[in-house]
This record gives C-alpha cells, structure tokens and sequence, in this order.
C-alpha cells in the first residue's frame, strides 16, 4: 500500500504516527510532502524513517491513498499540481476543515472517490474520533475504516453533519485541554505551586478517564456516586451551576460549529 500526505502539521502527523504504532502499514508505505515546512518533513523522515518527496509526479504515482492534510486555503494550489499525476485507482482522502466533497471533486476536475474524515490529536495515542463520509462513488469503505481504526474510532455520518462534528470532537481536544489549564490555575490559588497544581491536574484528569474508560455508567450516574447530600462537591458543582456552564460551552461549540461553515463557503 503507498499513502501519501500532502501537509504534515499536527493532524497528519498524529494520523500517520498512530498507523505506524499500530502497524496497519510500515514506515516505507508512507510518503510525505509540504512545500511550505520542508525543514518539518525532513525532520519527520529522520525520526520516522518514512519516505518524502517534493516531486508530485513521482508521489501520485501507483498511490493507494492520497491524503489532502494542506490547509483549505491552499487546496487550490495543491490540486493544480497534482491533477496532472493523479491516477483512476487514488482514493482521496480530505481532512481539510470546512472543504466539502464537491469542492475537492470540482478542484480536481476528476472523478477519483472522495471521502473527508474529521479526526483528532488524540489518533496520537490511538483514541481519535473519526467522522467519515464519502462521496457515492467511493466503494473502499471497509478497507479505510480498517485503516482509520489503527488511530482510533470511525463514526460514518452525513457530510451536513461535519460541522457538528468538527465542533464537538475535532475541535474538541483543545476546549477540554483549556479547561484543564484552567482548573490547574485555580488549583494554584487555592495556595499550591504550579508544578504541584499541574501534577493534581493532570492525574485527576487520567484517574477519571480511566473511570469512564473502565464503566459502562452514564457521566451523571458517575458524578452522583460522588456527590454526598450537603456535602463539598454538591457545594462546588452548584457553584459551578451558577456560572452558566451549558450555555458557555454551547457557545463554544456553536462558534467552532459556524467557523466551519464558513470555511466551506470560502
């Protein structure tokens, strides 16, 4: 198999590292390429030892999988360049936030099948959620989800659904590592260092993972186990009620939701 990235930021990179970790493909299978961070590239191939290229010829040709990992900005730039190379048998493969099927398929002017996943970092450690959709001529579903599971969890969806789901889970990683900072500085107020806020913090944080992790209850079945009538967490989580906390983080989501329909209307 020969799948090749074009980008190589932090979303690729947690892809492909998750499907070298997990061995669905081996490091010669990978190709790498990214006019604009080549110093990255290289640095990615020395620690990897996966392969790069800047030759677009020589990257699409016999390619499986072509992943579309540029910024949508740059998309059309990308699809000029490797138009000409493309072959029947290139399945593509988009991450590109807001850049809809039709846009690639259009860009392109090829008919190749198109899917558009939404992962997260969290494929570093092979726990990314993954939104999918196709376009209707695209017939590997069986074989990407196979390689979309070395990484973490496939969900298939409608493409209107990718705004939702880049809100809640593509984006959804750094609004929980926000959170937690969060918490870790006020930690600090309550009279600890920082070093010993960020350490409560952090294993706070993987204790309760592992609690969720480990049961099949539901996260307020596991909040009422620990919520003593009148006692200090009740204290806390109606103080934290009074701060609006669904509505700040519907607003949140809702913001990352409308940004990535704007994106697909650029």
């Amino acid at each position: 198999m020969k799948i090749v990235f074009y980008g190589s930021g932090n979303m690729a990179s947690a892809i492909f590292r998750g499907m070298l970790d997990n061995k669905i493909v081996s490091p010669e299978e990978i190709y790498l390429t990214s006019k604009d961070n080549k110093e990255r590239v290289e640095a990615l191939h020395d620690e990897l030892n996966v392969n790069y290229s800047y030759d677009d010829e020589e990257l699409c040709r016999d390619t499986d999988y072509l992943v579309l990992a540029s910024k949508p900005q740059n998309f059309p730039d990308v699809a000029d360049r490797i138009r000409p190379y493309l072959e029947p048998k290139t399945k593509i493969v988009s991450i590109m936030a807001g850049t809809q099927i039709k846009t690639i398929s259009r860009e392109l002017k090829l008919d190749n099948p198109v899917a558009r996943i939404m992962p997260n970092t969290n494929a570093q450690v092979q726990h990314s959620v993954n939104g999918i959709t196709y376009s209707s001529n695209f017939t590997a579903k069986d074989e990407l989800i196979e390689i979309m599971e070395s990484f973490g969890k496939a969900v298939e969806i409608e493409e209107i659904e990718m705004h939702a789901i880049t809100a809640a889970t593509g984006s959804g990683s750094a609004f929980l590592y926000y959170i937690y900072e969060k918490y870790a500085e006020c930690v600090m107020e309550l009279g600890f260092t920082e070093e010993q806020a960020m350490f409560l913090t952090r294993n706070l944080v993987i204790g309760t993972g592992k609690m969720i992790s480990d049961s099949d209850e539901s996260f307020s079945e596991l909040r009422r186990k620990i919520t003593s009538k009148q006692g200090t967490t009740e204290a806390g989580l109606l103080a934290l009620d009074e701060t609006n906390i669904k509505e700040n983080l519907m607003a949140t989501l809702q913001a990352a939701h409308d940004r990535s329909e704007e994106l697909a209307k650029e």
